[in-house]
């Protein structure tokens, strides 16, 4: 049984799928329908979808229940039950539905069914034109300027389409007007994983007859083959056919088919026009009409999916910006003003968004808390678990009076947010400057560097690390307190420093972070800060960093 789909096209939530799993589908504004639209000019129930079974397979159909400002199926008003081909549209309220089923379905695809002609069928080709081939030629047709009118007004018509969707409805609409003898009309493309032709869109002269429509897959799978544009006339009449059965019902006696692409690429899809009338046959320019339009097809189709692919760069690009803007907003403004020390912060993350987080949390005691943590993977998804992260700190570090158990609390609150195998290293550092001590509670970290002021350098934090937050439920966190005596500076940072890759692979790695520390000449936590990026920017020599880097050098004055 084929399964059906309403895609909305266009505006808010484009793209978004409901399926037809029902025999009765409610659209409106209320939040019982099963397709909800939140638009004013929807009505609370709007209109139905419905299915029903029948000897060719299930038939949908589409009716107004009534709405206020009613319903439009491809354009006109709807009255009354209307039955459904993929590839109608449905407006309800402003929006549009878009009636498919998936993508890379082909038997039954849009109610058409694909069905074989007998492989050995070399004598049905009247006349057919290769790609390399396409060009235009005298006319005899008395109808030529009219035609060529109406060439003119489709490459001009799919030229200025900028959604793909937007192409085979103009194309059909076209090719009616240029073969006014035509009866139906596909566009198919050739699904990228499958490499089968999907139907995306269908024009019939008169209503259909009951049942699905019939297609042939071997004239198709000649065309994408053999890269040419097909006419073959009285396939009925003709007993070389060898047709099957099915397509013989269908009584077509002039078909054209035509491969929409270019001489030196790949076949996109095809274009296919048919007739029941013998009077109606189609003629070898007409032949090179279609082939030429199909190129057109081919560039309108490639210009539109560049078009969409700028349009959501762009999208991305401003969402990527509206989300580093957020990121930065729930960074610290500036470092902490705590008497006799002074602070220096760096952060740059490897993409525009990323996952190192660090904030300073004042006590009501005169403590000020620092916080520096590496949520796992970059990018947005990392800069939404810091984004929850970072309030489930604060919170926790305000209310609780012990860091440990702190800590604690905050690894149990991101274990319980399940954030699919996300984990955070962290280290929080508890600074008293009335007491001239510090608290230090590691969490899966990186050590601590504490600089004396004789340049001894000690990494703290090892001894009593536990594990990252988000990976055991109910962990216990150790914390270790030491001295801060004058002089002395501490320097917490992310991996994205030490692991800092030069042309070579090499990390730059925690044992130089040391060497530089004990080599550094100024006191001020700004110029040991520099002097380490500095000796990272000469590590790397111009490599793209891969991580984010975050650095924080805290310094004892008096």
């Amino acid at each position: 049984m084929a399964e059906y789909f309403l895609q909305l096209k266009g505006g808010p939530g484009a793209g978004e799928r409901f399926p037809l799993a029902k025999e009765r589908t409610i659209i409106g504004r209320h939040p019982s329908c099963d397709v909800m639209i939140s638009e004013s000019a929807v009505s609370r129930q709007h209109a139905a979808v419905l299915l029903e079974d029948s000897p060719a397979g299930p038939v949908a159909s589409v009716e107004d229940l009534g709405s206020r400002n009613g319903t439009l199926v491809n354009g006109r008003p709807l009255s009354g039950r209307h039955r459904l081909a993929v590839g109608d549209e449905l407006s309800v309220g402003g929006r549009l539905l878009v009636f498919i089923e998936p993508a890379g379905a082909v038997n039954d695809f849009e109610a058409t069914m694909f069905v074989d002609l007998d492989q050995d069928q070399g004598p049905y080709v009247v006349s057919q034109v290769a790609l390399t081939g396409i060009q235009s030629s005298p006319s005899s047709d008395p109808n030529a300027a009219a035609k060529l009118r109406a060439v003119r007004e489709l490459s001009q018509a799919i030229g200025a389409a900028l959604d793909p969707d937007d192409v085979p409805p103009r194309l059909l609409e076209g090719l009616f007007a240029i073969f006014p003898g035509a009866e139906r009309a596909f566009v198919l493309l050739i699904d990228r994983e499958t490499g089968k032709p999907v139907l995306r869109g269908r024009k019939l002269r008169s209503e259909p007859e009951p049942g699905p429509l019939m297609l042939s897959r071997s004239l198709i799978d000649k065309v994408v083959r053999e890269r040419q544009a097909i006419l073959s006339n009285d396939a009925v009449g003709d007993s070389r056919l060898n047709m099957n059965e099915s397509i013989l019902n269908c009584q077509i006696r002039s078909v054209m088919c035509a491969p929409i692409g270019h001489a030196d690429g790949d076949v996109l899809g095809v274009l296919q026009v048919d007739s029941r009338e013998l009077k109606s046959g189609f003629l070898p320019n007409d032949l090179d009409v279609l082939a030429s339009l199909a190129g057109l097809a081919a560039r309108a189709f490639e210009q539109a999916v560049a078009h969409e692919d700028h349009v959501k760069r762009e999208t991305l690009k401003r969402d990527l910006d509206l989300a580093r803007q957020v990121q930065q907003g729930l960074l610290p403004k500036q470092p902490p003003a705590m008497e006799g020390y002074d602070v220096f912060d760096f952060y740059s993350p490897a993409q525009q968004v990323g996952g190192d987080y660090y904030d300073y949390v004042d006590l009501p005691d005169g403590r000020v808390v620092v916080v520096l943590s590496d949520v796992s993977g970059k990018g947005v998804s990392a800069a939404l678990v810091m984004a929850t992260l970072s309030s489930k700190v604060a919170l926790a570090l305000a209310t609780e009076a012990d860091v440990a158990a702190a800590v604690t609390r905050i690894n149990d609150g991101f274990c319980r947010q399940g954030w699919d195998e996300r984990f955070a290293t962290t280290m929080v550092c508890v600074i008293d400057p009335r007491r001239q001590r510090a608290t230090l509670v590691n969490a899966g970290h990186l050590p601590l560097a504490l600089r004396r002021a004789t340049g001894e350098v000690r990494l703290l934090g090892e001894e009593t690390g536990g594990l990252p937050l988000g990976v055991v439920p109910g962990h216990q966190y150790e914390a270790c307190e030491f001295a801060i005596e004058r002089g002395d500076t501490l320097v917490l940072y992310t991996d994205g420093i030490s692991e800092a890759m030069d042309v070579d692979g090499r990390l730059y790695g925690i044992a130089r972070i040391t060497e530089v520390l004990a080599g550094a000449t100024g006191s001020a936590a700004e110029d040991i800060g520099r002097r380490i990026l500095a000796d990272v920017e000469r590590h790397t020599a111009g490599q793209v960093q891969s991580d984010d880097m975050c650095l924080i050098c805290i310094h004892r004055r008096d």
